[in-house]
């Protein structure tokens, strides 16, 4: 009988140490659980994050568009003052020359 104590005992204590041992995995679980939760509302709000990026990317893109229109008007402007100038001094000029030849 006293060998079938100890062998009753280091089952008892075995098993003690199991139980122990699943009382902490089960806390773990329950962590690893609100984890999972936190992480998948964390997955929805980066995907609406990047999706705001993107938006603002493509406006981003339409504002430098628009900006390099505008900035590039009054070079169009000045091209366009030069060549009436230019126009205006080559007609003066015809007209002086056709002047001076029907006198």
């Amino acid at each position: 009988m006293g060998e079938n104590d100890v062998t009753l005992g280091r089952v008892d204590d075995s098993v003690k140490s199991a139980h122990k041992r699943i009382d902490g995995l089960e806390s773990e679980v329950k962590d690893l659980r609100a984890f999972a939760l936190a992480l998948a509302k964390v997955d929805g709000k980066v995907d609406k994050v990047n999706n705001k990026v993107d938006n603002l990317s493509e406006d981003m893109d339409e504002v430098k568009t628009d900006l390099k229109q505008v900035t590039a008007r009054p070079a169009k402007w000045w091209d366009k003052l030069i060549a009436a100038a230019i126009g205006a001094c080559a007609s003066g000029i015809a007209a002086a020359i056709l002047t001076q030849i029907l006198k």
